[in-house]
């Protein structure tokens, strides 16, 4: 009787045991293999150590039949898609599993990722914030100059439009829809800001455009100091910039697994908000540059990182 009862306890624990691990099932699909995610993965594993994770490469590839079959086998709890193309390509395929979206520009143009088993973390920091750590560092400026291609970021720049109205900065907006007239267009508005804002706009900057030189160039030319998305524009000239921590993305994103996953949360009811962990860093050499005499070199005491590396305070 004895063994009896102590069997039945050993396979109801076995069985929770079981439940439990099949509970915390994860399948990330990445549109393609990027150094961010193995950072963004890893801060998922450290904030959900339980959870049994799979990854699906894409590798730029638009394939829903091999997205459907490794959905079918693993059975995940939550799936979790980086970049657009895994984002658009799983759910196409899926419609009751838990679908946590991130790595995706200006979310809010792509209307399937409104669907009930859907959530997310845009990959857009407020405009509010990043505009008041630049009047932060750069007091004097009035006006910024935000060049853009309306069809990738017209709903950021009016969400953006009106923040600069909170921040005290008029925002001018540059409408370019052809990347190589984007010096033109800088140039004929010049006299109307002080500074410049670089989006994360594809149409504008990638690899088959020179727009991004045509900034940074324009940037350094005019003395027009340049807040762009990401610190890796600081190398070829951007004074400032606010990038997303990529693994307290990743812990973001297991937070809201745990709530999909343990607290039963229905994706609805998770609305997508913005990425709660960023960090700045400037450009000394650009800053020395563009205001010279001028500079109060206390703006480095305002920021978590400072370019060149070997200047960068013991931050992560």
């Amino acid at each position: 009787m004895k063994f009896n009862y102590l069997k039945i306890i050993l396979m109801i624990y076995l069985l929770a045991a079981y439940e439990a691990s099949a509970e915390n099932t994860c399948l990330f699909i990445e549109s393609k293999e990027l150094e961010q995610v193995n950072t963004l993965i890893k801060g998922f594993s450290e904030s959900f150590p339980n959870a049994a994770i799979s990854v699906l490469d894409l590798k730029g590839e638009r394939d829903t039949e091999k997205v459907q079959k490794l959905i079918s086998k693993s059975a995940p709890s939550v799936i979790v898609c980086l970049g657009s193309l895994a984002a658009n390509t799983a759910i196409t395929v899926e419609k009751n599993i838990p679908v946590i979206f991130s790595m995706v520009i200006n979310h809010s143009r792509y209307p399937e990722l409104r669907q009930n088993n859907v959530t997310g973390v845009s990959m857009e920091i407020p405009s509010e914030t990043l505009l008041t750590h630049f009047r932060m560092l750069l007091p004097q400026i009035r006006s910024i100059g935000v060049p853009f291609h309306p069809s990738v970021s017209s709903e950021i720049v009016a969400e953006a439009v009106s923040a600069s109205k909170k921040v005290g900065v008029e925002l001018v907006t540059l409408k370019v829809e052809n990347p190589e007239e984007i010096k033109r267009e800088l140039a004929e508005n010049e006299k109307k800001y002080s500074a410049l804002w670089m989006l994360a706009d594809t149409r504008l900057y990638n690899s088959r455009t020179h727009a991004i030189y045509d900034l940074l160039s324009f940037s350094k030319e005019q003395k027009k100091p340049l807040l762009a998305f990401s610190e890796a524009f600081l190398k070829p000239g951007a004074f400032f910039s606010i990038s997303i921590d990529y693994r307290a993305l990743g812990s973001q994103i297991a937070m809201i697994s745990k709530r999909l996953i343990q607290d039963k949360t229905p994706p609805s009811e998770i609305p997508a908000g913005p990425p709660i962990g960023t960090f700045t860093a400037i450009n000394k050499n650009a800053a020395l540059e563009l205001l010279g005499s001028k500079l109060d070199e206390s703006i480095f005491d305002e920021v978590d990182k400072i370019y060149p590396e070997e200047d960068s305070k013991n931050v992560q």
